[in-house]
């Protein structure tokens, strides 16, 4: 019999959802809309069930950046923490700065010393405090930095003004120099830090050097004011390097995430096919193995399918699947139970912590489900039934998950060998 088609028209829409867990992942919603002359079926398959972590990374949220910046920038910044009070340290003792001024030197090496051990404080709960408040620890994150770096450059400030020892002086403006060379490299792809951090440690001391009316200090603050402007272009290419590089990774993860989803799936009923049927069934036998709790399979089989295709043609048996993989996705209750194409016209239901007798009923409410497919081919109606076969079992190790697929096999011959349309329970 052939039939002639005046229109088809398959349309789907991803809703990826907003967050991904880290051991699971949700099938997307698949919205599609079939028609031929003669035969109308409209689809809607619900979210499918949750599935085993993913072997592609997840693309990273912005949130997710975010987190990962704070923790590189700390990351490159850390050993840094305590080379401030180490050099002030070493330039008190090494100037005799400690017999001049011993307060003034002891207060400032406890100051430099106390920040530093806040900022190793932080940094070892960083990533816990991160994910618990990411904007709090974040800001205190940032002004713990800014303070180190502001301190450090108002003390270089206050030794070009007042130190008598121009050794201290010419020390200490060079490590400042180093630390926003440095800054460059450590915090520089900080969007936040990035300027702030090298700005507020050069101020200071740029300050001083105009207010004071030597020829040799406004000279100094006018190649300070051309440094600073040289850390400002290099830090930028630091900066973009560095997101550059992370959303092209995100968008790399993105796209292998989507092959492997698309791999999974079956691309005729979009719900899952036999090598993620396979990838979920091996997870939970060996989750069941674990807690000794029961796993049900069903092997569903739409009777007289060949026929089918014979007397209607090919996309109408097309249609048919559909709209089998519809009822018998919207007839799963717990976001563990899982359904697949198998092959051809089989489809495998998969029930995690579920035992023979819980499993004979949703059997019977499938084939109810399936009963109640309204199809119609020129106007007559077109009545749809399947066969299920059933098997349980408390996995274990000596027992292969593959038998418990083979005795719900042969229940489903047993099933077609009586009948057809209804489940028979395995032996």
């Amino acid at each position: 019999m052939k039939v002639e088609f005046t229109r088809v028209k398959l349309s789907c829409q991803y809703y990826p959802g907003k967050n991904e867990a880290q051991d699971a992942s949700q099938m997307p919603d698949i919205h599609g809309d079939l028609s031929f002359r003669n035969i109308s079926l409209s689809i809607s398959l619900g979210s499918a069930t949750s599935l085993p972590a993913l072997e592609s990374q997840a693309p990273q949220s912005d949130e997710q950046l975010a987190r990962r910046c704070v923790l590189d920038t700390a990351a490159r910044s850390a050993t840094g923490t305590f080379v401030y009070p180490a050099i002030w340290f070493t330039l008190v003792l090494a100037t005799g700065t400690h017999e001049r001024w011993p307060l003034f030197a002891w207060l400032n090496v406890l100051g430099l010393g106390l920040l530093a051990l806040l900022r190793m404080a932080l940094n070892h709960r960083l990533e816990h405090l991160l994910t618990v408040r990411l904007r709090t620890t974040s800001w205190v994150f940032t002004v713990l930095t800014l303070l180190m770096a502001f301190y450090w450059g108002a003390l270089t400030a206050w030794c070009m003004a007042h130190a008598p020892d121009e050794t201290l002086s010419w020390v200490m403006l060079a490590a400042t120099v180093g630390f926003c060379a440095g800054g460059n490299t450590m915090v520089g792809i900080n969007p936040t830090l990035r300027l702030s951090y090298p700005g507020l440690m050069i101020a200071p001391v740029f300050l001083v050097e105009v207010l004071m009316p030597t020829a040799s200090h406004l000279m100094m603050a006018a190649l300070e004011g051309a440094f600073g402007i040289y850390l400002v272009r290099s830090s930028r290419v630091v900066h973009d390097d560095y997101w550059h590089m992370l959303q092209t990774q995100r968008l790399s993860d993105a796209r292998a995430r989507s092959l492997e989803l698309a791999s999974l799936t079956d691309g005729l009923t979009q719900i899952p096919n036999r090598p993620h049927f396979d990838r979920q069934f091996q997870y939970e036998w060996e989750r069941q193995c674990r807690h000794g709790a029961p796993v049900s399979v069903m092997l569903v089989d739409l009777d007289h399918f060949k026929s089918i295709n014979d007397t209607y043609g090919h996309p109408f048996g097309d249609a048919c699947l559909q709209a089998v993989s519809q009822a018998l996705s919207g007839s799963m209750g717990r976001s563990t139970d899982f359904v697949a194409r198998y092959g051809g016209e089989e489809f495998v239901v998969l029930l995690a912590q579920t035992d023979g007798e819980g499993a004979r009923v949703v059997a019977e409410r499938l084939l109810q489900q399936v009963r109640e497919i309204s199809l119609s081919h020129q106007g007559a109606p077109v009545r749809i039934t399947c066969s299920i076969g059933v098997a349980s079992t408390v996995p274990h190790g000596s027992e292969p998950p593959a038998a418990l697929v083979k005795r719900a096999d042969d229940a489903l011959y047993r099933a077609k060998h009586h009948g057809r349309n209804r489940a028979e329970m395995a032996v």
